[in-house]
């Protein structure tokens, strides 16, 4: 029996959580679950789809048969933990994955959205998640993804725009000017080549962190990501065939870190996995 814990603010269908928790679940082997009576909320056997509350405790039985989770790691020492998310899982819910692969709690310091995959940074101590979230208020990560953009971008460089985050919607809206409640972005955008007369492979690099930020920036630009099924271009990813979202955190760097900082093994170091598209 396999127990599993739902740490999230938001009600979630039981299909989308086993998902993230047992990664290389199928939908067919969650309904043959479901129908088997091997899975249970809250002590009570349900047998079809039902939404998880905040607090539930979801327990799966005779699912030892199910692909089991292995998580990549790019570099570890004694207070961190670089790891490559699978797209598909949220961040928080892959720490807790992690954890119980590694019998180590971790604490994720950065997340990525659910349908972006790359390295993601773990703290395995709280000193280690503060000086961490330090290095990045302080401009001492760089974080770089690679994404395939719908059409070519006008030119490489650095584009400025304000962007306000709808909680309640779950969207963020850019705009050109400052507006009340809008946040300056600031995102580095570099084409790499052409897959094709509309597709273009850049690397991105994030000088702010938001919400959404490249997914929402590059669509404001007119040149959304592939596969971005809130803020991209829903014919392209049609005629492409677009299964997944094309945006991967590829690289992170560290500035200068001081000696007597708990993460100054990080100093002027750079990690990064290849893109998988």
């Amino acid at each position: 029996m396999k127990s599993y814990l739902y740490k999230g603010a938001k009600t979630v269908k039981l299909g989308k959580f086993l998902s993230e928790m047992m990664p290389g679940l199928s939908f067919s082997s969650f309904k043959r679950l479901l129908s088997d009576g091997r899975v249970k909320v809250n002590s009570k056997r349900v047998k079809k789809e039902i939404y998880v509350n905040p607090g539930d405790t979801v327990e799966v039985y005779g699912a030892d048969g199910a692909p089991s989770f292995r998580s990549e790691s790019v570099y570890e020492d004694d207070n961190v933990l670089l790891a490559v998310k699978p797209r598909g899982i949220e961040t928080k819910n892959f720490a807790v994955l992690v954890s119980e692969e590694r019998g180590t709690q971790f604490i994720p310091v950065h997340r990525l959205d659910t349908n972006t995959g790359g390295i993601v940074m773990l703290a395995k101590s709280e000193a280690a998640f503060r000086a961490a979230v330090e290095l990045f208020k302080k401009h001492l990560v760089d974080k770089e993804y690679m994404a395939l953009l719908c059409g070519v971008p006008e030119k490489n460089g650095v584009y400025t725009a304000y962007l306000k985050k709808d909680p309640k919607q779950g969207v963020v809206e850019v705009a050109a000017v400052k507006k009340p409640g809008f946040e300056e972005i600031k995102t580095g955008i570099e084409l790499v080549e052409m897959r094709d007369a509309e597709i273009a492979l850049c690397r991105i690099k994030l000088y702010t962190g938001k919400t959404h930020q490249i997914r929402a920036h590059t669509a404001f630009l007119g040149h959304p990501v592939l596969g971005d099924t809130k803020y991209g271009n829903f014919e392209l990813n049609r005629l492409s065939r677009a299964k997944r979202q094309y945006l991967t955190a590829v690289k992170l760097s560290f500035g200068s870190i001081p000696k007597g900082n708990i993460l100054s093994a990080l100093s002027g170091k750079s990690f990064e996995i290849p893109c998988d598209f």
